[in-house]
């Protein structure tokens, strides 16, 4: 078998494999999709149907959101229909065209299977757009129940029933509260029992807690515990047994058959749990004030109105009953919450809320005088919508402030700075973290957008926009080519940071505690370092981008013509990137290195990715690009070790006794702790007479130390041991004597 002949059968065997894989594809489709398009497609008309009627006789509300999240559902999975049935539609012509224009003597089985293919595609094309058809049609729709809600909601807003006072007072006439087939069973040993046992169990514990927080709440400021837990520690000392006697009587009633007498006593419970740190913060960490009392009051309404929601209250009462009820609690949580804003609205630290006071105080009270005036559906949305809107605020506000506290102990010299935490981290007292920035921002989108989704919430807004709106930051939105998915590019960022901080971390043990017992040296040790960052740090970046969603692909696409750009404006950036690397595995200089590079002598204090940081010997910092490094001409004095010779120049005047000079000289060398004697790798101490000067005879002492670094010193020890010396040994060190003819 030739080469052509083989590579006609490997082409062919390909066309059988693509071939093989469409099929089952199709078949899949035919057996699973088909039959849903179908259902869907009925289910489209009997849906369309119900609108009609619907547009002439409007049903409840909780029909209309019921049905709306139906349809949403439907139109999800009809537009991942379009999606992949146009994905498979794509692919099919790919393979089309890899069999080629049809040519007449071809082979009869190409021939088949392009024909087999093209009804392929013709097939799935019907299936699309019977796809795109159903989407159209569920678009059509929910723009039609959107207007059927909207007439429903205004209708049910508009509509009055009979005013509260005349419901009051038609039951006060003639009692009836609980509606039809009402009655109580009551259980009392088997409830008695556990709300005993509750109470014998918990009992010491409680007793024993409440001492020690008593303890604690006598002692004073100077031993060492701050006011705030003092006074907390004081509230909890007087709750704890009531909290135990008031759970024993919760297990009691709920398990008796009182469940709604159980779930007030388990609110009071909760609320004598929370009402504490609620009053502290209210208080402004003082024990008692005018805030406390209307602050616990509203704690309490609000967890009781909630858990009387919950446990079914409104199926044992008859309407009147229940809507006199529901008035009487939202003018409870009127009242009192009129009463804190007002306290609240004086303080110094609150002067915002007296600029909004007004129109707060008229928007609290909107609600309960529209459920007064008969207009129900109105006050239902009224009141948990604003006094819903005021808790998240709060809630907000305090997660905000805990964020932000939590923050604040990683900047430097602030109020709230935690040193042992920057220290476990490797940063110095007044070092900037990175990230701490970004994470501020983060918390103002995450406190804002949980805002957002509770306002949504307690406003009513249809779970059917709260799902689209929830989709489009989980699930994303296309912006041309590109699906940007908020949520997962959050996500990103956090976990970019987050490594980012575990670089900083790991630099600072890697270069304290594991590299400082191993016998390297700095500079070693410094290299490892940085590359150990640098890896931490790509590997983050290739995290970040893929939980962000980019496609490598495109990156490697985006790369390619990056290296045109590289080409001209970047080339310089790129090459001292990578001439960082060359200094970093090569380390022809390492940082603690004495260099000359140029003009500019001095230390190496850090190797970067673009540049070099020298310390000359008057403390200035010079950046130099590690291009230069690398293509020019460098000076290391410390390169394979720090030994370094010193040279002192010595002039002595006519007449001296030279070998008296020379063995003067040398002594002072060797005496010197610094200068090398008998080290095999340099020579001896060595004194030269190099000439005949001008005013004396010229010497050079000429010696080695075993640490350079110390050069500028130990010369001038030497010339101070010289000068020394030769006053003893009357040896005159000349001066340049010059004679000068004065002219008339």
């Amino acid at each position: 078998m030739n080469v052509v002949s083989l590579h006609k059968h490997l082409f062919q065997i390909s066309i059988f494999l693509l071939l093989l894989l469409s099929v089952n594809y199709v078949v899949a489709a035919e057996k699973f999709i088909q039959p849903w398009l179908d259902g869907a497609e009925q289910q489209l008309e009997s849906w369309q149907s119900d609108l009609e009627q619907w547009q002439q006789t409007a049903p409840s509300l909780g029909v209309v959101e019921a049905r709306q999240n139906e349809v949403l559902n439907t139109r999800q999975k009809a537009d991942e229909c379009v999606t992949n049935f146009s994905s498979l539609v794509e692919s099919l012509q790919q393979k089309i065209q890899a069999l080629g224009e049809e040519k007449e003597d071809e082979a009869e089985d190409l021939k088949k299977r392009r024909k087999e293919m093209l009804r392929q595609k013709q097939l799935v094309e019907s299936e699309l757009a019977v796809c795109r058809l159903l989407t159209l049609g569920m678009r059509e729709l929910q723009d039609g129940q959107k207007q059927v809600r909207n007439k429903v909601v205004s209708q049910a807003l508009t509509h009055r029933d009979t005013p509260v006072w005349e419901t009051l007072y038609a039951l006060i006439r003639k009692p009836d509260f609980f509606a039809p087939g009402f009655a109580i069973k009551f259980s009392f040993w088997p409830s008695i029992l556990a709300g005993l046992l509750v109470i014998l169990i918990f009992m010491p514990i409680a007793r024993y807690l409440s001492g020690r927080l008593s303890a604690h709440s006598l002692v004073s400021e100077d031993d060492g515990l701050p006011p705030a837990e003092m006074i907390l520690a004081g509230m909890y000392a007087k709750r704890l047994i009531w909290i135990v006697i008031l759970s024993g009587l919760s297990f009691f009633t709920y398990l008796g058959g009182l469940t709604i007498i159980g779930a007030v006593l388990l609110a009071l419970v909760i609320s004598m749990m929370i009402a504490p740190l609620l009053e502290l913060l209210v208080c402004q960490n003082i024990k008692k004030c005018s805030a406390g009392f209307p602050a616990r009051a509203l704690l309490d309404i609000v967890l009781i109105g909630l858990v009387v929601h919950f446990s079914g209250l409104r199926e044992w009462m008859t309407n009147d009953a229940f809507t006199v009820l529901r008035s009487s609690y939202y003018f409870l949580v009127m009242f009192f919450s009129l009463w804190l804003l007002f306290i609240l609205s004086r303080r110094d630290n609150f002067q915002f809320l007296n600029s909004i006071r007004l129109p707060l105080a008229i928007a609290m009270i909107s609600g309960p005088t529209a459920m007064l005036l008969g207009y129900k559906q109105f006050a239902q949305l009224l009141v948990p919508g604003i006094y819903g809107s005021l808790v998240g605020f709060l809630v907000v506000w305090v997660i905000y402030q805990a964020g932000g506290y939590l923050l604040n102990m990683f900047e430097p010299d602030g109020a709230q700075t935690n040193p042992k935490l920057r220290e476990f981290l490797g940063y110095k007292e007044s070092e900037l973290i990175p990230g701490v920035w970004l994470g501020r921002l983060l918390l103002i989108i995450s406190v804002g957008g949980i805002l957002v989704y509770w306002l949504l919430f307690t406003w009513n807004i249809p779970h059917s926009e709260v799902n689209i709106i929830k989709a489009y930051f989980t699930e994303g939105f296309p912006v041309g080519a590109i699906t940007i998915v908020p949520s997962k590019i959050i996500a990103a960022v956090l976990v970019f940071f987050l490594f980012l901080t575990l670089a900083r971390w790991l630099r600072n043990e890697v270069a304290l505690r594991w590299l400082s017992r191993t016998r390297l040296d700095a500079g070693a040790r410094e290299s490892i370092v940085s590359l150990t960052t640098y890896t931490v740090v790509g590997i983050a970046l290739v995290i970040a981008l893929g939980m962000a969603g980019v496609d490598f692909q495109n990156i490697a696409i985006v790369a390619g013509a990056l290296s045109v750009g590289i080409g001209f404006g970047l080339q310089n950036i790129v090459n001292n990137f990578v001439s960082g690397l060359i200094l970093l595995f090569e380390r022809p200089v390492k940082p603690g290195d004495w260099i000359v590079v140029g003009t500019t002598e001095g230390y190496v204090k850090k190797i970067n990715i673009r540049y070099t940081l020298i310390q000359t010997f008057d403390r200035a910092d010079v950046l130099v690009p590690n291009s230069e490094l690398i293509s020019n001409q460098v000076t290391n004095w410390m390169h394979r070790d720090s030994i370094g010779r010193v040279i002192v120049p010595v002039g002595v005047a006519y007449g001296s006794d030279t070998q008296r000079v020379k063995d003067i000289l040398l002594k002072i060398a060797i005496d010197h702790p610094m200068v090398l004697t008998h080290d095999y790798r340099v020579d001896a101490p060595q004194v030269r007479f190099m000439g005949f000067g001008e005013s004396s005879l010229d010497f050079e002492l000429r010696c080695f130390i075993e640490n350079i670094d110390r050069r500028f010193s130990v010369r001038s020890d030497l010339l101070f041991s010289i000068d020394d010396e030769f006053r003893k040994a009357d040896i005159e060190i000349p001066f340049p004597q010059r004679v000068v003819h004065m002219e008339e």
